[in-house]
């Protein structure tokens, strides 16, 4: 399975463990309709427990870009999407930064409008940024 849909699944796991749900395997199988190949299940639980491990670092990274919103404001599928992003740019970085952006842009209009796009792209280009600062 691509990448792509993998990421797709793994927000969406973010998004409901946002929402109270626990993200399990039950999610994955049952209301995502995504069945993990070759090294998606690996993949997914890395971000989940990434994102999870690493959730006050990545909403701090994120507000620090956000210009005229705080993080309360940001629609919560769009945060899922800016968490599962900022994870691999900060912390996994296995995934070219051009890839990772474009899905999330992708996910954003997605899941949510076509303007979240430019929104998603405008936040993660900046964490990009500032990353490359502290190199």
């Amino acid at each position: 399975m691509a990448r792509k849909s993998a990421r797709a699944a793994a927000v969406q796991m973010v998004y409901e463990n946002m929402l109270g749900g626990d993200g399990g395997e039950d999610t994955l199988r049952g209301l995502i309709e995504f069945t993990p190949e070759g090294d998606d299940q690996p993949y997914i639980d890395g971000i989940l427990e990434g994102v999870e491990k690493n959730a006050d670092a990545l909403d701090e990274a994120i507000e620090k870009c956000l210009k005229g919103w705080t993080l309360d404001r940001i629609a919560k599928v769009d945060r899922a999407v800016l968490r599962v992003a900022a994870y691999e740019l900060l912390f996994a970085r296995e995934t070219p930064d051009a890839v990772v952006i474009n899905e999330a842009v992708s996910l954003g209009q997605k899941f949510d409008t076509p303007q979240a796009g430019k929104f998603i792209n405008g936040v993660l280009s900046s964490i990009l940024a500032g990353r490359e600062e502290h190199s």
